[in-house]
């Protein structure tokens, strides 16, 4: 029985369109085909350069859901991403998983990297994607009580196996090495 309440919970833990509080985006619905590409983690000096110019040329917008120790690591990475008319979004300072954490860490996560992100210049609401997806009480609680927004995805690339290498299926998009 404990091993299937502790099934159950981590499920609902890593659940992509459902959380116990507040609001979660995982897909918008429209009739326009669009797609809202995000990039995890970052920014980081060997990517930055060449995601930034695979994304100029083809004047693609992208959410840089970002790491405050590497935003704090690396912070001309963030200004050039906002300069660039990119938006970025909070991944918590650590990366850690945010499940099982006191409501002082959590808060802690979230607001030394909303500084960092506001210091990069951002402007506008700073959306929060949780590490790895894992967000189970405290994490949505903390976000619904100060009035943001979880955002998650409804495609992913297992891009995590390979780590920046992503293959795109058209014939005239070149590949992240």
């Amino acid at each position: 029985m404990v091993v299937v309440a502790l099934a159950g919970l981590r499920q609902l833990a890593r659940a992509r369109s459902f959380q116990v509080a507040g609001r979660l985006v995982d897909h918008v619905d429209t009739s326009e085909r669009r797609v809202a590409l995000t990039f995890d983690d970052g920014p980081t000096a060997p990517v930055i350069d060449r995601v930034l110019r695979v994304l100029g040329r083809r004047g693609v917008r992208a959410t840089f859901f970002v790491t405050g120790r590497e935003l704090a690591e690396l912070p001309e990475g963030g200004q050039r991403l906002v300069a660039a008319g990119h938006e970025l979004g909070n991944h918590t300072y650590s990366h850690e998983r945010m499940v099982l954490r006191s409501p002082s860490f959590v808060r802690s996560e979230i607001e030394r990297t909303d500084s960092l992100i506001r210091v990069a210049g951002h402007a506008g609401d700073i959306f929060v994607r949780p590490p790895f997806g894992y967000k189970l009480v405290g994490l949505p609680w903390y976000l619904h009580r100060s009035g943001r927004t979880t955002v998650m995805w409804d495609v992913e690339p297992d891009s995590w196996r390979v780590g920046v290498r992503v293959q795109w299926h058209h014939s005239n998009a070149p590949a992240f090495e």
